[in-house]
């Protein structure tokens, strides 16, 4: 029987830059296996140099991760995840249904009208994807041409 990911109660991310700590903090609960959770805040000293940490008064990407740090903590081993970089036309719901095959995917994106985003996805139809959005802590279902703007990063769950 699948596991309910949506009795796992959503993480809010606790400043607009955490997206991708609140999500990794989600993800770890979700998928289980001995991966251990750590909570969003942890995530950000444990990964304090992949993080964008300098003058947050006068730098607008303070708090962000780059694609290629991105990349570099979804590879770090403790998290057991296998990294793909997928272009816009080559991603659908089959491929991501397919990459969930041992649990949830963290899936960052570029998000129309704000930029950068994590997410992760846990379900997709035909035509939607459903995610934990740490952006309000929500479970949504959004059309898969919301995700289709410019390279998105999947970390997919090893066994």
């Amino acid at each position: 029987m699948a596991k309910n990911y949506r009795s796992i109660t959503p993480i809010q991310q606790f400043d607009p830059t955490a997206c991708w700590a609140a999500s990794l903090e989600w993800w770890a609960g979700a998928v289980g296996g001995g991966r251990g959770v750590v909570t969003q805040m942890n995530l950000l000293n444990l990964y304090l140099s992949y993080w964008d940490s300098s003058n947050p008064d006068t730098n607008p990407n303070y708090g962000t991760v780059s694609r290629g740090n991105l990349i570099a903590i979804i590879q770090d081993p403790r998290w057991r995840m296998d990294c793909f970089t997928v272009q816009p036309n080559d991603f659908d719901c089959y491929y991501i249904n397919r990459k969930m095959k041992y649990g949830p995917c963290l899936l960052g994106y570029m998000r129309p009208g704000i930029g950068k985003h994590v997410v992760v996805a846990y379900g997709a139809s035909d035509t939607h994807i459903a995610v934990m959005d740490p952006d309000g802590a929500k479970f949504i279902g959004h059309s898969l041409a919301h995700y289709k703007t410019t390279e998105l990063i999947i970390g997919s769950p090893r066994q």
